[in-house]
Protein backbone atom coordinates (compact mmCIF):
# COMPACT_ATOMS: atom_id res chain seq x y z
CA UNK A 1 0.00 0.00 0.00
CA UNK A 2 3.09 2.56 0.76
CA UNK A 3 4.69 1.67 -2.44
CA UNK A 4 1.35 2.22 -4.59
CA UNK A 5 0.78 5.95 -2.32
CA UNK A 6 4.37 6.55 -3.59
CA UNK A 7 3.51 6.18 -7.19
CA UNK A 8 0.31 8.05 -6.77
CA UNK A 9 1.75 11.32 -5.17
CA UNK A 10 4.46 10.41 -8.51
CA UNK A 11 1.70 10.43 -10.64
CA UNK A 12 0.35 13.46 -9.06
CA UNK A 13 3.27 15.60 -9.75
CA UNK A 14 3.81 14.03 -13.44
CA UNK A 15 1.80 16.43 -15.29
CA UNK A 16 4.14 19.45 -14.42
CA UNK A 17 7.21 16.64 -15.22
CA UNK A 18 5.83 16.74 -18.55
CA UNK A 19 5.12 20.15 -18.80
CA UNK A 20 8.68 21.52 -18.18
CA UNK A 21 10.23 18.94 -21.14
CA UNK A 22 7.84 20.31 -23.55
CA UNK A 23 5.47 17.10 -23.42
CA UNK A 24 2.07 19.48 -22.97
CA UNK A 25 -0.45 16.91 -24.90
CA UNK A 26 1.38 14.07 -22.41
CA UNK A 27 0.37 16.55 -19.38
CA UNK A 28 -2.97 17.18 -19.88
CA UNK A 29 -3.07 13.50 -20.94
CA UNK A 30 -1.80 12.76 -17.39
CA UNK A 31 -3.84 15.27 -15.54
CA UNK A 32 -7.17 13.85 -17.42
CA UNK A 33 -6.04 10.22 -16.01
CA UNK A 34 -4.56 11.72 -12.64
CA UNK A 35 -8.37 12.92 -11.84
CA UNK A 36 -9.73 9.17 -12.61
CA UNK A 37 -6.64 7.55 -10.66
CA UNK A 38 -7.65 9.31 -7.21
CA UNK A 39 -11.60 9.08 -8.09
CA UNK A 40 -10.75 5.07 -8.14
CA UNK A 41 -8.62 5.35 -4.95
CA UNK A 42 -10.97 7.77 -3.22
CA UNK A 43 -14.28 5.23 -4.13
CA UNK A 44 -12.73 2.01 -2.22
CA UNK A 45 -12.75 4.13 0.91
CA UNK A 46 -16.39 5.34 0.55
CA UNK A 47 -19.26 4.96 -1.80
CA UNK A 48 -18.63 8.40 -3.33
CA UNK A 49 -17.62 7.79 -6.95
CA UNK A 50 -17.92 10.30 -10.13
CA UNK A 51 -17.13 7.99 -12.72
CA UNK A 52 -18.29 4.39 -13.65
CA UNK A 53 -16.14 1.84 -12.16
CA UNK A 54 -14.09 0.70 -15.99
CA UNK A 55 -13.77 4.00 -16.79
CA UNK A 56 -11.69 5.05 -13.47
CA UNK A 57 -10.36 1.67 -13.40
CA UNK A 58 -8.53 2.20 -17.04
CA UNK A 59 -7.58 5.98 -15.90
CA UNK A 60 -5.97 4.32 -12.58
CA UNK A 61 -3.81 1.90 -14.35
CA UNK A 62 -3.15 4.50 -17.32
CA UNK A 63 -2.13 7.16 -14.83
CA UNK A 64 0.55 4.36 -12.98
CA UNK A 65 2.27 3.77 -16.19
CA UNK A 66 2.88 6.99 -17.01
CA UNK A 67 3.87 8.07 -14.11
CA UNK A 68 6.78 5.38 -14.76
CA UNK A 69 7.72 6.98 -18.23
CA UNK A 70 7.97 10.68 -15.71
CA UNK A 71 10.31 8.59 -13.58
CA UNK A 72 12.24 7.07 -16.34
CA UNK A 73 12.89 10.56 -17.58
CA UNK A 74 13.87 12.04 -14.65
CA UNK A 75 16.17 9.14 -13.97
CA UNK A 76 17.78 9.39 -17.22
CA UNK A 77 18.02 13.48 -16.95
CA UNK A 78 19.76 13.06 -13.59
CA UNK A 79 22.54 10.41 -14.67
CA UNK A 80 23.08 11.87 -17.92
CA UNK A 81 24.05 15.37 -15.76
CA UNK A 82 26.09 13.61 -13.11
CA UNK A 83 27.91 11.86 -15.89
CA UNK A 84 28.67 15.52 -17.07
CA UNK A 85 30.00 16.27 -13.23
CA UNK A 86 31.87 13.53 -13.20
CA UNK A 87 35.23 14.76 -14.87
CA UNK A 88 34.94 17.75 -13.32
CA UNK A 89 35.80 15.91 -9.79
CA UNK A 90 38.45 14.27 -11.20
CA UNK A 91 40.20 17.03 -12.80
CA UNK A 92 39.71 19.08 -9.31
CA UNK A 93 41.21 16.47 -7.38
CA UNK A 94 44.36 15.94 -9.62
CA UNK A 95 44.23 19.30 -9.14
CA UNK A 96 44.55 19.14 -5.34
CA UNK A 97 46.58 16.42 -5.12
CA UNK A 98 49.23 18.55 -7.53
CA UNK A 99 48.52 21.83 -4.63
CA UNK A 100 49.30 19.37 -1.91
CA UNK A 101 52.48 18.13 -3.66
CA UNK A 102 53.94 21.39 -4.47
Amino acid sequence: MDVLLIFMLLASVSPLIFWRRGYKWLSVIQFALMLGMWDYFYSHFTSITLLNAPTSVIAFYGSLALADVALIMLMITFFKELEIKQPMRRLRSELQSSIRSN
